[in-house]
C-alpha cells in the first residue's frame, strides 16, 4: 500500500507546480486540488480518525490527539477566529503531534491525519518549520516532495526548496548538505529539530540518526570549520551532552562531536568544561 501511495504522489507532484496549483481548489495531500475542494471537512475528519486509529495502535504517544486535534468539536475551529491563547494552545498540540508523527511519516495513515490538519488547521501555512522537521529524514521520497509542494516557504529558512516545488522532485542529498554548509539559518533549523526530537516523550530515533549523519556530512563537506560554523553548532552540541539528555540524542551528539574534533581544534575551555566532562563520563 505504501509503494502505491508513493507512486500516486509522484504522479500528482509531477503534474503540478507550486502553491498556485491549488489557487482554485484546496491544498491536499490525498486528492487532486480541484477534487479536494469537493471533499467535505466531515469526510476528511473520518479519514483522519481512521488514520489516527492505526497510528495509535503502533505508537501509544498518539493517544492524546483524538481528543485534542481530531474530535468532532474541531470541525468548528477557525484559526483566524481564535484568541492568542487559543492559537498558542493549538500550536502546542500540533507541534506535539508532528513531533510524534516523525517516526511514522511514510505510513499511509500519516497522510490521512495530515490531510485534516492541512484543511482544518492550515498547518502548511502556520506550522511550516514543524512540518518540515517531521518529514526531513524522508527528503528523498515522493511523500516529501508532495508535502513540500503545498507549503508557504517565502521568507523562511526553507525558501531554498522553491525549485523543488516547481519540479515536484525531491531535493538531492548533496543540495541539502551544501545548503547546511552555506546557510547557518538552515543548519540551526536542523539542530533545533534534533533538540526538540531529543526531548522526553518526543524522542525520534529516525530524526536523530538522520541528524547525526547529515551533520557529519556537513562537517566533512565544509572547506574549513569556521568560527561562524562553530558558533552555530556548539550550543546544540552542549545541550545534547548535558546530564539528562535522552540516550539517542546524546549518541547523535557524540557522533557529530567526533566528526567535529577530526576537523577542528576546540578551545581548552570547552574541552575542560561541559563537553569533555560528559564525553568522559
Amino acid at each position: 500500500m505504501a509503494s502505491t501511495l508513493a507512486q500516486q504522489l509522484a504522479h500528482l507532484s509531477a503534474a503540478k507546480g507550486p502553491q498556485e496549483k491549488y489557487a482554485k481548489g484546496k491544498a491536499s495531500l490525498l486528492f487532486d486540488y480541484q477534487k479536494a475542494a469537493d471533499v467535505s471537512a466531515e469526510t476528511l475528519l473520518r479519514i483522519a480518525q481512521q488514520g489516527l486509529e492505526a497510528l495509535c495502535k503502533s505508537d501509544k504517544r498518539f493517544a492524546p490527539f483524538p481528543e485534542s486535534l481530531f474530535s468532532r468539536a474541531s470541525l468548528t475551529i477557525s484559526r483566524d477566529q481564535l484568541t492568542k491563547e487559543e492559537n498558542t494552545q493549538l500550536n502546542t498540540n500540533l507541534r506535539a503531534f508532528l513531533h510524534v508523527l516523525t517516526n511514522h511519516f511514510l505510513a499511509p495513515a500519516a497522510f490521512q491525519a495530515l490531510e485534516y490538519c492541512i484543511r482544518r488547521y492550515q498547518v502548511h501555512v502556520y506550522n511550516v518549520p514543524e512540518l518540515l522537521v517531521c518529514c526531513l529524514p524522508y527528503h528523498a521520497t515522493p511523500e516529501f516532495a508532495r508535502l513540500v509542494g503545498l507549503l508557504q516557504l517565502k521568507g523562511s529558512a526553507w525558501e531554498w526548496l522553491g525549485p523543488c516545488q516547481q519540479s515536484g522532485a525531491p531535493p538531492p542529498r548533496e543540495l541539502l548538505v551544501r545548503r547546511c554548509v552555506n546557510d547557518q539559518a538552515m543548519l540551526r533549523e536542523v539542530c533545533r529539530g534534533a533538540e526538540a526530537l531529543g526531548q522526553p516523550g518526543f524522542v525520534s530515533k529516525t530524526f536523530l540518526s538522520f541528524y547525526a549523519v547529515l551533520l557529519c556530512e556537513v562537517l566533512a563537506a565544509a572547506p574549513h570549520v569556521t568560527e561562524a560554523l562553530l558558533t552555530a553548532l556548539l550550543p546544540f552540541l552542549v545541550a545534547g551532552l548535558k546530564e539528562g539528555a535522552a540516550r539517542d540524542h546524546r549518541a547523535a551528539t557524540l557522533m557529530v562531536l567526533t566528526q567535529l574534533l577530526s576537523r577542528a581544534q576546540l578551545s581548552k575551555d570547552f574541552l575542560a568544561g561541559e563537553g569533555l566532562r560528559v564525553v568522559g563520563a
